[in-house]
């Protein structure tokens, strides 16, 4: 028993002895058979074999191969898990994020994405009032007094979305949001449902359809729209893409309702490991019933994403021209606005706790109007507290 005991000792013994680590050509060659594998119709096989190449190394493009066949075999919460890991990694550069983002963003939706939180605010203006001035009406001046306060006020924007991709390749999206503030007319409330798919024929185009609805005092709305779109890959590090969406606004002030269209172009750009430019520029339109209320409007948005000791941190600015149709009596032209709004926002993907990340925003906006009594300027900001799963 003893010499059986011996010689069973100096077996295992030698067998650790003697056991090696792969070399890179040999877990090289290992690779491309789990690939050739997958390719030949054995999934099932290739992740087996990739399941134990990333327990003897921590090459990137293993993880993600086995992630890719995880989510292509139904493993979506894996293959989520993996996508992540890669993508959280300091040395992975920014290109390669932005080619997993596609793949977390299915994954997530294939498992159903909720994500809610809550917005604490302080806003200076937040009913976007100018200070007052004076009108002529056939000569005679009158002055106008908005009809809300311009004063800081502080409150809460709970918010909660859900979003699921179907078998049958339908994504179905809700999202839910309110504004609340000690003052009752600065209360509001926002919900919108969306149905949209990806047509096969033409790969990275997209059909939707909307339902938008506001509730505040006094204009609450309906607005149900068909939107569509196509992304447009032009390199490992550049996107562009456009659409248009088109609908009709019921609105509780009968004179605003009317057709809603709205055409945009966007694109983004990785110039730097870790630094991406992004825009959009978009032009929309409302035939009102009242072409008091008609306006052709164009908007132009642009900023940069970059990370610096794993802060996120996101400059950008928004321009906004506003030209409205009917001629007024009071002012004695046509409305014109333009408004402009930078903000800063910062977070970090790291930076989480029992699932909450948070991201700080900080914004200043500013109306010029040729008609004075709608000029106005606000400053404000908020704690954004939000719970991904």
């Amino acid at each position: 028993m003893i010499r059986i005991g011996f010689m069973a000792g100096m077996l295992i013994a030698g067998v650790a002895t003697n056991s090696v680590a792969a070399t890179p050509a040999e877990i090289d060659a290992r690779f491309k058979q789990a690939l050739a594998e997958a390719g030949a119709g054995r999934p099932d096989s290739a992740i087996r074999s990739l399941r134990l190449l990333v327990t003897e190394t921590a090459a990137p493009r293993i993880k993600l191969e086995l992630a890719r066949l995880l989510l292509r075999t139904g493993d979506n919460a894996g293959a989520l898990a993996l996508f992540r890991q890669v993508y959280l990694e300091k040395a992975t550069p920014q290109k390669v994020r932005r080619n997993i983002l596609p793949f977390i963003e299915q994954a997530e939706l294939r498992v159903l994405r909720i994500r809610y939180g809550a917005r604490i605010i302080t806003d200076s203006n937040p009913s976007k009032v100018g200070e007052g001035g004076t009108v002529y009406f056939n000569g005679i001046p009158l002055e106008y007094q908005p009809p809300a306060r311009k004063e800081v006020s502080y409150g809460i924007e709970p918010w909660f979305s859900a979003e699921k991709l179907w078998q049958n390749g339908y994504l179905t999206k809700l999202q839910l949001s309110a504004r609340l503030f000690e003052d009752d007319d600065l209360r509001a409330g926002h919900l919108q449902l969306a149905v949209g798919k990806q047509i096969t024929i033409l790969p990275g185009l997209f059909v939707q359809a909307n339902l938008d609805t506001g509730i505040a005092r006094p204009n609450s709305y309906v607005l149900p729209t068909i939107e569509s779109w196509k992304r447009f890959r032009l390199s490992d590090t550049a996107g562009a893409g456009l659409g248009g969406q088109a609908g009709y606004m019921f609105s509780r002030e009968a004179d605003v309702s009317g057709p809603f269209r709205r055409a945009y172009v966007f694109g983004d750009w990785t110039f730097q490991p870790n630094a991406t430019v992004f825009g959009k520029l978009s032009a929309e339109t409302l035939n009102s019933r009242n072409d008091y209320y008609s306006y052709v409007s164009t908007k132009v948005d642009f900023g940069i994403n970059f990370s610096v000791a794993d802060i996120q941190l996101t400059p950008q600015v928004s321009w906004k021209q506003t030209r409205f149709a009917e001629y007024s009596p009071f002012w004695g032209n046509r409305r014109r606005d333009a408004t402009v709004r930078p903000e800063i926002a910062l977070s970090a993907e790291r930076l989480e706790w029992n699932g909450i990340r948070p991201e700080v925003s900080v914004f200043y906006e500013k109306r010029s109007s040729n008609v004075g009594i709608y000029d106005y300027d606000q400053f404000g900001g908020y704690v954004n507290l939000r719970k991904l799963f």
